[in-house]
């Protein structure tokens, strides 16, 4: 408070500034603010009670309505399987009804084809009976018919297959010469031309200084169809490399048996491709 005297008479003070002191104060710690929070939550968990009882409400609401649903729904479903058991009922007696008279009738026409078929059959034996009669005769006629030409047949076709056998045995003998001619003449080729390749080989052979009797090279020699010398090498040593070496030398100098290319290719490869040649010169020293 301020106390401010405008009398005349008054001394005049020194002018002083205006000092306020203000406190700012927390109304809800007061009484009354006290008051006003208790009331509002009161209030605020009243609105919260009516709240969940209206919830709580609203959720019996519901469960009751689905309660009575799936009442009805089961109801519906009981006299929907009550109607379809009546329904299944009466159509098991419909078809057995059916199923009765068809049996009725299939009995009836099974009686009826069997006495037809009873009477068929005598019928149709009396039939067989005349038929088997008049077959009978021409049957006899027809097996001794078949009879004599198949034995005519037979004769014709021992005749056919002694002729055959015969002409198949000129076959075979005259193959047979043709053959063991066609092998003496090869033997005889063999023979030859193998000699001719000894002898060339031999010529075209140098003696080593060590060369003694019974110093025997075996060498296999390869030749291509025109007569040359593909290759030359010792199956079987003599003891001596000097030996060995002057004999496949030997080879490789006679290059080429023209005679070769003038025999024919299957006897070339049966016995020409390659050759075994046993080098064995008689002239050496003891």
């Amino acid at each position: 408070m301020v106390v401010i005297d405008f009398s005349d008479n008054a001394p005049q003070q020194p002018k002083r500034p205006h000092i306020v002191n203000a406190t700012v104060i927390d109304i809800s710690q007061t009484i009354i603010g006290k008051q006003e929070s208790e009331e509002k939550a009161a209030k605020q968990q009243q609105a919260a009670l009516s709240e969940k009882k209206r919830k709580e409400a609203e959720q019996n609401q519901k469960k009751e309505a689905e309660r009575k649903a799936l009442e009805d729904k089961q109801k519906k479903v009981a006299q929907a399987k009550q109607i379809k058991e009546k329904a299944a009922e009466a159509l098991q007696k419909s078809n057995e009804k059916k199923r009765d008279a068809e049996q009725k009738r299939i009995t009836q026409e099974t009686e009826k084809k069997r006495f037809e078929q009873v009477a068929d059959k005598k019928r149709l034996a009396k039939e067989a009976e005349v038929k088997e009669q008049l077959s009978k005769e021409l049957i006899r006629k027809a097996e001794a018919e078949r009879i004599a030409i198949e034995e005519r047949k037979r004769q014709e076709e021992a005749a056919r297959l002694a002729e055959q056998k015969k002409a198949e045995e000129e076959a075979a003998q005259a193959a047979a010469e043709e053959a063991k001619k066609r092998a003496a003449e090869e033997a005889q080729m063999v023979q030859s031309i193998s000699s001719l390749i000894n002898n060339r080989v031999t010529s075209a052979w140098i003696r080593p200084p060590n060369a003694r009797n019974n110093m025997i090279a075996q060498l296999r020699i390869y030749f291509l169809p025109n007569g040359e010398v593909m290759n030359a090498q010792v199956t079987k040593s003599s003891g001596d490399a000097l030996f060995d070496q002057r004999a496949v030398d030997a080879v490789y100098k006679v290059r080429r048996i023209e005679e070769l290319a003038t025999v024919d290719s299957y006897i070339f490869e049966r016995n020409f491709r390659q050759i075994d040649l046993i080098f064995n010169p008689q002239d050496l020293r003891n």
